[in-house]
């Protein structure tokens, strides 16, 4: 049984990570479980728990990937009993630029983000993981190589070849004008 100090520290760590990443790993969970929020709730509630009751020195400095992790495994074992393993089909994420640009500027560039994320939908599992975590997570190499259980250099290699399949799809779905008014904005 935990200390009264750890139990307190645990509590400290539970708020926090309820405050700072209690969404986005809903989000996380839900594009491993086919947009299932629900069960995406219950991954991070189960990830919360567990986080409460593990020793809080050994989460403390890596609490994002520790969190992360916790809930891909879990999400991951759901679908193993489900038999139906397919990492994806997550929401388009909401884009919401700190200025707003005129509304005929921000519904080009929020369809032109959707058919961005469509086109993520189409890279191979492990390559949208990478490129969800990066981008849409803001997970560093080494937080998604802790994740995912790689190592940076796969993960890395992945990211070149996921970029490299991105730009080859893109290029053929998105016309150049609106790939060029997009890093404009």
């Amino acid at each position: 049984m935990p200390d009264s100090h750890d139990q307190d520290e645990a509590s400290v760590l539970v708020r926090r990570a309820l405050d700072q990443y209690e969404s986005s790993l809903i989000a996380y969970a839900a594009g491993i479980l086919g947009g299932d929020i629900e069960r995406a709730r219950d991954v991070v509630q189960d990830a919360l728990l567990r986080l409460y009751l593990t020793e809080p020195g050994k989460v403390r400095e890596n609490l994002k990937s520790w969190l992360y992790t916790v809930c891909r495994n879990r999400a991951l074992d759901i679908l193993r009993k489900d038999h139906r393993l397919d990492i994806g089909n997550e929401e388009i994420m909401e884009a919401s630029p700190a200025h707003g640009p005129d509304p005929v500027q921000f519904a080009a560039n929020r369809e032109l983000y959707e058919q961005i994320w469509r086109c993520v939908d189409r890279l191979r599992p492990n390559q949208r993981e990478v490129v969800r975590l990066k981008f849409l997570h803001d997970c560093s190499y080494q937080e998604i190589a802790s994740i995912t259980g790689l190592t940076v250099g796969n993960v890395g290699f992945i990211m070149h070849h996921a970029i490299k399949k991105l730009r080859e799809l893109l290029s053929n779905d998105i016309p150049a004008e609106h790939l060029t008014s997009l890093s404009s904005s």
